[in-house]
């Protein structure tokens, strides 16, 4: 009895020095930030509140500190408070991450909302773009065209900010044409962790440059990016057809002509993914004239069993808006959230146990779950894709031979999700590994999975490039400032 006391006694004065610590280690950075003059949201106050309401409600964290800089000279300041006071700094673009890696992924961080950086300058002689790396893409698209009737390749929700989709990938329905968003970075200036100032780029500081293009988070913070442009194209077949898998092996024979067009087949004007839920549709967009759409469509929708659907010309604008499930300007504060988990696949190719394995999952379990659950496929790579024609060591993304780009999502419209949940989701992906013996699926960290380990999440994430990565981040951050619990190192 006297140890137990002696033991609980003990165990309190170390929690109450840790927390004593803790209280000091913020009062610290707090005396850092505010004599470098850094603008910071007070906690408690209603745009602290607000800033802290992640996208995800189901993954909620509480910052050390919440920077909101104005200069690049605020970022460097910020991030050597963070680094001095041995506080962890994440830099957060648009807020929008699944796990909520913008806040840091954890409690404890340094966050610096890079919110003000924002601009979007065009040189349309040059066909470039510098784009600050908190501005959102329905902003940074309609700011492009206005100016030349530019564009890039950028992925398809408005509200995303440019820094989180461009470090990490970024798919869209031009870029099987055009290449992902971090393929189109000519260069970008990067806050180092010793917050020196740096440009990255082929010709500067090139293997910084190389790991920012697919695992930037880990390590700096970018103010702003230089991107190559392409004059927006105008007359863009978008379709939308319907589509009712009456089976499981309906749904695998779907599946299987897709991935046979998508490998084999499908031309980088032609960009298609197919929606699984409550309803199914098979959606895209297609830059080329009506009749050579007609001739390369109908053939894999007799195969898929696809008869029903729309198709029209839209204008860039029209066609972005088309995908992008509400208006293209985005309203400030940014204020949409949900409530889900998600994962993701990207699979060079999913052989026939598979396919069978995952279209009788989804007639056994998905169908009859009444929740707001979604597969999404979309065709990524393939022999005609802009993407896959880049070497696999030109970038530390990892997935350039992944036909599809597979988004598993599990939402709830009102209330808590419940964590219990995460075994419906999870038991999807354990059926299409247990019919693949020995490959190890890559998965795409823009659409992170929280339930994953630190080394599930670098497998999966970065497969082979992760070596180096991890090489790269002793040279480039050796203390680690930039951290968090699936980047690079942690």
């Amino acid at each position: 009895m006297a140890y137990s006391l002696i033991l609980l006694a003990s165990l309190g004065i170390w929690f109450s020095n840790a927390s004593a610590t803790s209280i000091s280690k913020r009062a610290a950075l707090d005396d850092c930030l505010k004599t470098a003059s850094v603008p910071t949201l007070a906690s408690g106050s209603a745009d602290y509140t607000q800033s802290l309401k992640p996208f995800n409600l189901r993954v909620t964290f509480k910052p050390a500190a919440y920077a909101v800089p104005t200069t690049v000279k605020h970022v460097q300041d910020a991030v050597a408070c963070g680094a001095k006071n041995s506080v962890q700094v994440t830099a957060k673009s648009g807020g929008h991450s699944y796990g909520s890696h913008g806040l840091g992924g954890e409690d404890g961080h340094l966050i610096v909302d890079m919110q003000n950086f924002s601009s979007v300058t065009v040189d349309q002689t040059a066909q470039t773009v510098v784009i600050g790396t908190g501005g959102r893409l329905g902003d940074v698209a309609t700011a492009l065209y206005s100016q030349g009737k530019q564009a890039i390749s950028h992925g398809t929700c408005p509200g995303v900010g440019v820094g989180g989709l461009s470090l990490h990938g970024g798919y869209g329905l031009i870029s099987r044409l055009k290449g992902l968003t971090l393929d189109n970075i000519l260069s970008a200036d990067v806050v180092l962790a010793n917050s020196t100032l740096v440009t990255a780029s082929p010709t500067q500081n090139a293997d910084l440059f190389w790991a920012l293009r697919g695992a930037g988070a880990a390590f700096g913070i970018v103010t702003n990016f230089k991107f190559k442009t392409f004059t927006a194209p105008e007359s863009n077949i978008v379709f939308n057809y319907y589509f009712s898998p009456s089976s499981a092996t309906a749904l695998a024979t779907a599946l299987t002509a897709l991935q046979d067009f998508t490998r084999n087949s499908q031309p980088p004007e032609l960009n298609m993914r197919l929606f699984l839920s409550g309803f199914t549709t098979f959606s895209g967009v297609y830059y080329g004239t009506r009749a050579d759409y007609d001739k390369l469509i109908n053939p894999l929708l007799n195969k898929m069993g696809i008869s029903s659907g729309s198709v029209s010309t839209n204008t860039w604008l029209n066609t972005l808006t088309y995908f992008s499930n509400g208006p293209l300007k985005q309203a400030t504060p940014y204020d949409t959230h949900e409530n889900f988990f998600a994962k993701s696949l990207m699979p060079e190719y999913l052989n026939p146990a598979a396919i069978t394995a995952l279209s009788n999952y989804w007639s056994a379990n998905a169908r009859s779950n009444s929740r707001a659950w979604y597969l999404l496929f979309d065709c990524h790579g393939g022999k005609g894709s802009a993407i896959s024609n880049v070497s696999a060591d030109a970038t530390a993304y990892a997935h350039r031979n992944a036909t599809f780009k597979m988004q598993f999502y599990d939402r709830i419209n009102n209330g808590n999700y419940n964590s219990s949940w995460f075994s419906f989701l999870n038991g999807w992906i354990k059926a299409i590994d247990d019919a693949s013996p020995g490959v190890n699926y890559g998965m795409y960290i823009n659409y992170a999975d929280t339930s994953l380990t630190k080394d599930e999440a670098h497998s999966h994430y970065w497969l082979g490039n992760y070596d180096r990565l991890v090489k790269l981040k002793a040279e480039w951050d050796p203390k680690k400032v930039f951290e968090g619990p699936q980047l690079v190192g942690s």
